[in-house]
């Protein structure tokens, strides 16, 4: 058997330590965020929601001085009276220079200056004249119109009537006037005139910051056209803590019961 020497052939086998397998760090990053955002949120929820205690204290009041208050208000007339057109009155004096009495009956009408007309109201029998002199007699007339165009002077009327009767207004006419109206008060101008008053003081009153401890007590003043009002009230305060959160307050004899919510104080606990 023929025997082959082969070369010897050398291995080198080397030995490679694998890497250790890193963690997932993902899962438990986020979860690590999310308690954060939890704890942040209830952190903000409890700084704006805060856990209050509500109680009711009694509180002793403080009673202010006197305070008086003052308002006007014009009275507004609104009722009207209406007056008609009136004629001017007055007088004719009528003289006789004929021997033969006369009569006029109501109605008859003369010319004055500036064409104004008067007219008899009632007849009127005048005497004839004689030696003694001339018959005299006198009749109330008014003007034909209306208004105060009918308010003649003395003498606006001489006139002729027939051949030997004179006609003359020996003193003025008056009276004649033209419709008009007036405003006079009624008794509920004089209650809108108080109301509004009392409405200026309402607005005086919400200003002062107290609480009212007892109707206001008010006096009216009676002028023609104005109505004065004086009201005097009597005023009442409180004071609590300023951590104090106050949601109502009412004034029972001389204490305040004032209901009241507030954070608690932080208890501190201290251990051994």
């Amino acid at each position: 058997m023929h025997i082959v020497d082969e070369p010897i052939e050398t291995i080198h086998v080397y030995m490679v330590r694998e890497e250790d397998k890193q963690p997932y760090t993902v899962l438990p990053l986020l979860a690590a965020l999310l308690c954060l955002a939890m704890i942040a949120g209830i952190t903000v929820y409890s700084g704006q929601h805060p856990a209050y205690e509500h109680q009711t204290l009694t509180i002793p009041a403080r009673f202010l001085p006197l305070k008086v208050f003052r308002a006007e208000a014009p009275i507004i007339p609104t009722g009207i009276k209406t007056y008609p057109a009136t004629y001017a009155t007055g007088t004719l004096t009528l003289t006789n220079g004929s021997v033969l009495s006369e009569t006029l009956p109501q109605g008859v009408i003369f010319n004055g200056v500036n064409g104004v007309e008067v007219q008899t109201t009632e007849s009127v029998f005048i005497p004839p004249g004689s030696a003694a002199g001339y018959g005299v007699a006198t009749v109330p007339a008014r003007a034909v119109v209306t208004g105060k165009g009918g308010n003649i002077q003395t003498l606006a009327v001489n006139a002729v009537y027939g051949t030997a009767l004179y006609v003359r207004n020996m003193s003025p006419f008056s009276g004649g006037n033209g419709a008009y109206s007036v405003s006079y008060q009624l008794p509920k101008d004089r209650q809108t005139a108080i109301n509004l008053a009392r409405t200026f003081v309402a607005s005086q009153k919400a200003q002062v910051l107290a609480t009212l401890a007892s109707p206001c007590k008010e006096i009216v003043n009676n002028e023609p056209a104005i109505v004065n009002l004086i009201v005097n009230c009597q005023f009442a305060i409180y004071k609590v803590p300023s951590f104090m959160r106050v949601s109502a307050a009412k004034l029972v004899g001389k204490n305040f019961l004032v209901d009241v919510s507030f954070i608690p104080p932080v208890k501190t606990v201290w251990l051994r």
